[in-house]
């Protein structure tokens, strides 16, 4: 970490601070779990109060860029999903984005990853797909487990295409989307519906056809959303239903 410029204005202090730290992160001869100066040590350099420099070092945790250990210093981290998926959010928020946008990006994601999976994916992929089907024909599964589930399968597809961007961001999208996959399991027959298309992806993909595949795909993502505004109209219909009401779920 000797490559950091210590060259600082006075002004908004920790964010520069914070600024000049993830310039020196990002290095590529920087390792991940390597361990960064001290706070004592930054705050000589900097020539700031270790304050500061604590605030600079909040900020650079908040971003996923480090973690950091009671008594034990900060190393550097790389940002996860819940990072990258917080971020998202809070833009959707602000920029009043709903979730029409939302299931549409999820369309083109998957879809194009969908297609390169079918001439990428592997047999492992393939058998990993199928246990995870088997697992969700469990009954009594809790819907969080099942939701697991459901993400896993999309974004084991998704890692199939090869494209680890895109599948980081069909990550994303499953998280983003967590209420709404929860409708469509919820729905009455949402199950074994959800199970019978499931099934099907994974035979189309058996057969490497990418037409078939994005076909059955558009289908999958297309029903699943007809699911989820037939729940929203029975939540409109019955004031004080929530996702969580297990009633909703046909589940045993």
């Amino acid at each position: 970490m000797n490559e950091i410029d210590f060259s600082i204005s006075r002004t908004n202090l920790y964010e520069q601070i914070a600024e000049k730290l993830e310039q020196a992160i990002l290095h590529p001869d920087v390792k991940l779990a390597q361990r960064l100066p001290s706070e004592q040590e930054l705050a000589r350099q900097f020539s700031v109060s270790r304050t500061v420099i604590r605030e600079a070092l909040k900020l650079l945790r908040e971003r996923g860029l480090i973690t950091q250990k009671n008594g034990g210093g900060s190393y550097v981290s790389k940002p996860n999903t819940d990072t990258i998926s917080n971020a998202v959010s809070r833009i959707m928020c602000m920029d009043r984005i709903d979730n029409d946008d939302l299931h549409a990006m999820r369309n083109i994601l998957e879809l194009a990853g969908g297609r390169l999976a079918a001439v990428r994916i592997s047999d492992a992929d393939l058998q990993l797909l199928e246990q995870i089907i088997e697992s969700m024909r469990n009954r009594k599964l809790p819907l969080e487990k099942r939701l697991e589930k459901d993400a896993q399968f999309h974004i084991t597809i998704a890692r199939a295409s090869g494209n680890e961007l895109l599948a980081r961001f069909v990550e994303v999208m499953t998280i983003l989307l967590h209420d709404y996959m929860a409708k469509g399991v919820l729905i009455e027959g949402g199950i074994e519906d959800g199970l019978q298309r499931h099934a099907k992806i994974l035979e189309v993909l058996r057969t490497h056809d990418p037409d078939s595949v994005e076909e059955a795909l558009r289908e999958h993502l297309s029903v699943s959303r007809e699911n989820v505004g037939r729940f929203d109209g029975m939540h409109r219909i019955v004031p004080g239903i929530s996702i969580e009401d297990p009633g909703l779920a046909g589940v045993e």
